[in-house]
C-alpha cells in the first residue's frame, strides 16, 4: 500500500505531542506511556517494555543534522495500533541504532505501538523512506500544530 498513509493512518492525531519539553527519554517515554493507557491503547506494561527495549535496541538514526528516534514495545504490551509523534524544544540524548556507544541529539519521536511484528519492520521502514525526503524533518520540526503535520506528511 501507499505508504504515507499507512503511516498516517496509524498517527493517532490525539498523540501528537509539538514542542514538548523533557529531560531525557524515559521522561517521555513515562509521558506518552500514560497518554496511551489514557486511551485504552497500551497495557500497563508498556512503559517498561519500551523503556527496555531502547535500551537494548536503541533506535535513534541522524538524518542530516536532525535525530530521529523511533522507540516501540512488542505487540503484547499493545491494545490498539498507534503511531504517536513527539517534537522537542530541546534535544534529548538517545543511543544511536546503528553505535550504542554513540549518542545522537533527538528531536523528534515516533513512538510505535503496533500489533503485528513485520507491520512493525514496514512502518519503521515506512517512517525512514518518509524522513530522508529533505522537507520533512524541517516540517516536522517547525510544526505548531497536528494539521501542520498531517500537511506536511501528506506533502512529501
Amino acid at each position: 500500500g501507499d505508504i504515507k498513509l499507512e503511516v498516517l493512518d496509524v498517527l493517532n492525531k490525539k498523540l501528537v505531542f509539538l514542542n514538548e519539553n523533557f529531560n531525557n527519554a524515559n521522561e517521555l517515554f513515562d509521558f506518552v506511556g500514560a497518554k496511551t493507557k489514557e486511551l485504552d491503547l497500551a497495557k500497563n506494561s508498556y512503559v517498561d517494555a519500551l523503556k527496555k527495549r531502547e535500551s537494548d535496541f536503541p533506535t535513534a538514526i541522524q538524518f542530516n543534522d536532525v535525530g530521529v528516534a523511533i522507540p516501540h514495545a512488542d505487540s503484547e504490551h499493545i491494545k490498539n495500533e498507534f503511531i504517536a509523534l513527539v517534537t522537542l524544544d530541546e534535544p534529548i540524548k538517545f543511543k544511536a541504532m546503528e553505535d550504542s556507544d554513540q549518542e545522537i541529539e533527538v528531536t523528534i519521536v515516533f513512538v510505535l505501538g503496533l500489533l503485528k511484528a513485520n507491520d512493525q519492520l514496514e512502518t519503521l521502514q515506512a517512517i525512514v523512506k518518509l524522513l530522508q525526503e529533505k522537507n520533512a524533518l524541517n516540517l516536522l520540526n517547525d510544526a505548531d500544530n497536528i494539521n501542520d503535520v498531517i500537511d506536511a506528511l501528506n506533502d512529501l
